[in-house]
Formats: structure tokens, C-alpha cells, sequence
């Protein structure tokens, strides 16, 4: 009986080490894991103005990311018009006020194609609401002082569009965006000259920017 317990584990040991050999010289192969948007900051440039972006990600899927984009601009008339004086300053004609909005989007980042087109490139579609902040202040006072006269509008409304992303690095992409937003002021309008109220501060907006991710 002792014979055949120490048999019995003198072939366990065999095939122990005979398997331990094997799996030892087998090669690893481990999952690769695909690089996630975290945040990133961007400029933007709309048929009323421009500015800074920044925004954040949060994963939904395989190839759809949350996103979260804050930005601010100007905002200017398209019926404005400017001259210059005698004195060869700038001088914008029935302007009354300075208009500003910081609109906040939240939206689906959905890529295209995903998995079917290899390399960097990769098509994007932009999806969202964006709520707004707009602030007002007068145009006949100097910048600083004219923001203790500042007053305050929204706007909510959203946005759609198409993109693309060119991965630079696994840990930095670039992008560029085309989305059209739809963003009527709530309460009525605003002006910045005296001779047209802006009911909506939409319209297109192409975006550039950088995206970080880990």
C-alpha cells in the first residue's frame, strides 16, 4: 500500500514538473489595452467669435466616451460694422454692448467605424445639449470698469456634428470638430448693437484641439 501512495506521488510530481516546464517556456501573450480619452483642452472658432475650450471624458463603451466641454467666447453681432476715426481708431458703430457666453456641452463622443479602419485616423460623431451662460456689459465704458455692470442671460439648446481624431502618441490625440449648436436665449434676446437683437447665440463652430488620454 505504501508502495503504491509513494508511486502514485512520484507520477504527480513527473507530470508536476513535466507541465510547470512547459508552461514556463510558453510566451505570455497579454491583452493589450486600448488607450481612454481623460480630458483635454481645445480653441474653438464660431460665426460670432472665438475662445479656449476644456473638456472631460468619461468612458461609455468600447468606442462612445460622456463628454463634458466648457468653453468661452465672445460674442459679436454679424451686422456690426466697423470704421476707423481720424485718429485711425477702430470704431464699431451702434455698438452698446460687449456679449460674452460660456456655454457648457454635454454629449455622446461616438467613433465611427471602430475597428474596421485601421492607423491613427478615425471619424468622429458629436452629439449633445449645451446649456449657456450669457453675460452682457456696457460697450461705452472701459473693459474693467463696464464689469461691474455686467448682467446675466441663458440659453439652452443643443448640438450635433462630425469630427475626426489623429492619434499622435498613445497618450495624445488631436482632433477637429465641425458641430452646429442651436442655443436660443431664454427671456428674450440680447444686443450688442442697437439696431438688431440676437435671439440665438448658435451657429457653426469648428473646434481644435488636444486630447490626453491613459
Amino acid at each position: 500500500m505504501k508502495s503504491k501512495i509513494i508511486s502514485a506521488i512520484l507520477i504527480l510530481f513527473v507530470l508536476f514538473a513535466s507541465h510547470s516546464q512547459s508552461f514556463s517556456q510558453t510566451k505570455i501573450k497579454y491583452k493589450k489595452i486600448e488607450p481612454r480619452n481623460v480630458w483635454g483642452f481645445g480653441f474653438n472658432y464660431a460665426e460670432n467669435g472665438f475662445g479656449p475650450s476644456i473638456g472631460v471624458f468619461a468612458p461609455l463603451g468600447r468606442s462612445t466616451d460622456l463628454n463634458f466641454n466648457l468653453a468661452f467666447s465672445g460674442v459679436t453681432d454679424t451686422r456690426e460694422l466697423n470704421r476707423y476715426d481720424a485718429l485711425g481708431n477702430s470704431v464699431t458703430y451702434g455698438k452698446i454692448n460687449r456679449i460674452f457666453m460660456i456655454p457648457l456641452s454635454i454629449g455622446i463622443k461616438q467613433l465611427l467605424f471602430k475597428g474596421q479602419i485601421e492607423g491613427d485616423f478615425a471619424p468622429v460623431l458629436n452629439i449633445g445639449i449645451s446649456p449657456a451662460l450669457i453675460l452682457t456689459n456696457p460697450y461705452n465704458l472701459s473693459f474693467f470698469n463696464a464689469l461691474n455692470y455686467m448682467t446675466t442671460h441663458f440659453g439652452i439648446g443643443g448640438y450635433a456634428g462630425i469630427g475626426v481624431n489623429f492619434r499622435q502618441s498613445n497618450s495624445v490625440t488631436m482632433n477637429v470638430n465641425l458641430n452646429y449648436y442651436n442655443i436660443p436665449i431664454i427671456g428674450g434676446g440680447v444686443q450688442s448693437v442697437d439696431y438688431n437683437t440676437i435671439n440665438n447665440v448658435g451657429g457653426f463652430q469648428l473646434g481644435f484641439g488636444v486630447i490626453f488620454t491613459h
